[in-house]
């Protein structure tokens, strides 16, 4: 469980950098949220293959590719193009702490589909880390932006069913995280190109391009953040990763975002969230 924690962790930190980096990259380009999506996805995909080679773990099956495929199609797939468009409504440190209400998706779900037990300390921890997240979605100010807010806790929903999901396979396969990351990744590469050729119908290729340059370090950070954390659900239950991966984010994203975007990421309701999200980890990981 110690390496499951680790990862979980390690996860949070990659998955706050890419948070921190897209906000960056959109005010840099006039990329639409489903092309800069596309274009950091494709780039991850890249990085996640080129591990899984040179890392020399057997390949996948069929049935690995289906699975893991589904997986990539619910999150980044479904996701992603919602969470960048959140980060540009709302910024970095509110998204990430909307999307930090996931655990108690993952967990009840999870309770649910995979038998996981009622723990008393999971359940008050969750719930104490989803506070954290209700209250940046009933900041004042926030108001005006409820369509950003509702995209964060979208995305918060399909975390929650991919780490159920992921969780599920993973038992029932001894695919290395890498290779299962490469799949999730490129499933959701395909979704995402095939949302930006709908928007953009002949455009598809410049807008893609136009994206790229400001984008791949966000896949960079992708690339490594997926298969870390499908390493941990391997070794852990959802009902642990699932709050401290949120919770590292959230703390990272926060202090990350504090020191490149200025007071406007490190207000007092923001740090409030935080420390929410904080003391709901800490119980998870004493559980």
């Amino acid at each position: 469980m110690d390496t499951a924690i680790l990862l979980a962790v390690l996860a949070g930190f990659c998955w706050a950098a890419n948070i921190v980096i897209v906000r960056w990259s959109l005010q840099r380009t006039n990329a639409s949220p489903s092309a800069a999506a596309a274009a950091g996805i494709g780039v991850a995909t890249l990085v996640a293959l080129t591990i899984a080679l040179l890392s020399g773990q057997e390949a996948p099956t069929s049935a690995d590719l289906w699975r893991y495929g589904l997986v990539g199609v619910i999150a980044p797939g479904s996701s992603q193009g919602l969470f960048v468009a959140a980060i540009a409504s709302i910024g970095p440190s509110r998204t990430s702490v909307l999307a930090g209400t996931s655990p108690v998706f993952s967990i009840l779900l999870a309770i649910a589909f995979l038998g996981e037990d009622w723990q008393f300390a999971v359940i008050f921890g969750t719930l104490i880390t989803v506070a954290g997240g209700a209250i940046i979605g009933w900041e004042p100010n926030l108001l005006t932006r409820r369509l950003g807010v509702a995209f964060g806790l979208l995305t918060a929903l399909s975390f929650g069913i991919r780490d159920v999901v992921a969780r599920s396979y993973n038992t029932e396969s001894d695919l290395s995280a890498w290779w299962a990351g490469t799949i999730v990744l490129g499933a959701a590469a395909l979704v995402l190109t095939l949302m930006v050729g709908v928007q953009e119908r002949r455009n598809t290729i410049s807008a893609l391009r136009g994206a790229m340059p400001e984008f791949i370090a966000s896949g960079l950070a992708i690339g490594l953040a997926l298969p870390i954390l499908l390493a941990a659900l391997d070794r852990g239950q959802v009902g642990i990763v699932a709050p401290l991966s949120l919770a590292s984010q959230n703390v990272s994203v926060v202090a990350m975002g504090a020191v490149v975007f200025g007071a406007n990421e490190r207000t007092p309701r923001i740090l409030v969230a935080v420390i929410l999200v904080v003391a709901g980890a800490a119980l998870v990981s004493i559980a």
